[in-house]
């Protein structure tokens, strides 16, 4: 590639739950997030980014994998992933990296590769780190280091414990009409898990200052996601009067459509005060991680690293934060499924593209190749993402997304309903380009969806029933078909092909 510089460190951030319009840069005008807004100044940003499962776990595997749901097959937290090697960070450690994780992948070890005597192959377990990253520091919610630190600073042993430590100080008489996240954590913000997870970070990027190959860390925090829980002056620093109204509407609350209506329940947050006590939690907890990001990046420049590394931010999924009455991830509607994604390339063949922003879709699984197309290394045969470097660098052959999948197998809150139910039916499948967004049920019982996104952006009216709109229904499941045809796992099929037979 003409003009193109061996890269030398990459910094990839992954937030949890972190919704695509949570970001000043994107026009939100309450959230405050002053550094990510410069990295999207100095990069790209990509408006539309699609995670492509949820939750957490499934999540994570395709975006570490570069695979569909459909071919790893991980398709709740704690499934174990098989052939966990084929991610890219094995692919860099074989190319001679030493990619680094702090964090959490959320990675369930296949039971057939362990010996007998693991508890793993009886148990259901995620606190594992994908084959290829180096174990750094292991941090969901929280950790034994962390705990045994805090306790250094003086904090009394009643709050070591993860249930104490993410319990906001709630009067002792109750929250009254309030939720308990109005109240803020017992800890300060110096102390608090994110700056603990971001301070290893630190730690990480100046130990490795100027070494010659130069280093790759895979960065997780678990902000936004809950315990829904915010230190001083996150907890006060946004004003529940002032959040928006969710988008959401009153006879959802008994949806004709039987997957609506079963989704939803009786409603999360109903209250409107709860709601906005909600929605300014959670912007707290956004500042308060663009706060720590602000920290590594004064590190990364102080150092020295700053124009040497390339850094991704993205999240495995986002949050319905109240609109359909919803709150947290999966189902079908984008307030989960649609992600930041911005990439700073730091070299000279971005120059012409920083502060720009990308419409054209993007999937989650794009961002392995994008980090291993920056730094040289062959990606690897299974992989099913596309690098974004093309965009970044204005190349006038790369070409965006029409249209994202996703996935979503239910069978885990079907189950609970129903504990006799086909648990192989739960599972929806979502095809969505520009106008349209067409939802398909394994179930027979659940008829299609399709909203057209143009005429009714909040995702509430289904024409999938109306004539005019019967053309579109047929030819966006046989796109979907045909998709999946293609991307179903062919794990045998391509070890095959290696030998031609």
């Amino acid at each position: 590639m003409e003009g193109y510089i061996v890269a030398k460190n990459v910094l990839f951030i992954l937030a949890d739950q972190f919704r695509a319009d949570c970001l000043g840069a994107a026009g939100n005008e309450e959230v405050k997030t002053p550094n990510l807004d410069r990295l999207a100044a100095q990069g790209v940003r990509f408006a539309n980014c699609f995670n492509q499962t949820a939750p957490c776990g499934p999540s994570r595997m395709s975006i570490y994998t570069s695979r569909y749901l459909c071919s790893t097959r991980a398709i709740n937290n704690m499934t174990p992933l098989r052939d966990a090697e084929e991610n890219w960070g094995y692919a860099l450690r074989k190319a001679g990296y030493d990619p680094g994780l702090i964090g959490y992948n959320d990675y369930g070890v296949d039971a057939a590769i362990l010996p007998e005597s693991d508890r793993r192959r009886t148990s259901l377990a995620y606190d594992n780190v994908l084959p290829g990253f180096e174990r750094i520091y292991y941090h969901e919610y929280d950790s034994e280091e962390y705990f045994t630190w805090l306790g250094e600073q003086g904090y009394p042993d009643e709050l070591l414990n993860h249930g104490a430590i993410h319990s906001p100080d709630v009067p002792e008489d109750g929250p009254g009409q309030h939720l308990d996240c109005y109240y803020p954590a017992k800890y300060k913000a110096e102390h608090s898990e994110c700056r603990y997870v971001t301070d290893r970070a630190i730690d990480y990027v100046r130990a490795r200052s100027g070494e010659d190959m130069g280093w790759v860390l895979s960065l997780n925090y678990i902000k936004p996601h809950p315990p829904n829980i915010n230190c001083e002056p996150y907890c006060s620093m946004f004003d529940p009067d002032r959040m928006p109204d969710g988008d959401r509407r009153a006879e959802e609350l008994d949806s004709a459509h039987p997957y609506i209506r079963a989704a939803i329940g009786g409603g999360a947050h109903v209250d409107e005060r709860h709601l906005r006590e909600f929605r300014a939690c959670y912007y707290g907890m956004i500042a308060e991680l663009d706060d720590n990001l602000g920290l590594l990046f004064d590190e990364l420049e102080r150092s020295g690293q700053w124009d040497d590394t390339l850094i991704v931010f993205s999240a495995d999924h986002g949050e319905q934060l109240g609109e359909h009455y919803l709150v947290g991830k999966g189902h079908f509607y984008d307030g989960a499924m649609h992600i930041p994604c911005i990439v700073r390339d730091p070299h000279s063949a971005s120059d012409g593209a920083r502060g720009r922003v990308i419409d054209s879709f993007v999937e989650s699984v794009d961002l392995g190749p994008t980090i291993l197309d920056w730094l040289g290394v062959e990606q690897p045969d299974r992989f099913q993402g596309q690098s974004l470097l093309g965009a970044l660098h204005g190349e006038a052959d790369y070409r965006g997304k029409t249209e994202i999948h996703y996935e979503f197998d239910y069978r885990s809150g079907a189950r609970a309903l129903d504990p006799d139910a086909d648990m192989d039916a739960h599972l929806l499948w979502v095809l969505r380009d520009d106008r349209y967004k067409y939802v398909h049920f394994a179930d027979a019982q659940m008829p299609p969806l399709l909203f057209d996104l143009h005429n009714d952006p909040g995702e509430f009216d289904n024409v999938a029933d109306l004539p005019e709109h019967s053309a579109i229904v047929l030819d966006m499941c046989q796109r979907m078909l045909r998709w999946r045809m293609y991307h179903e796992d062919q794990r045998m099929e391509h070890w095959a092909a290696q030998y031609r037979y």
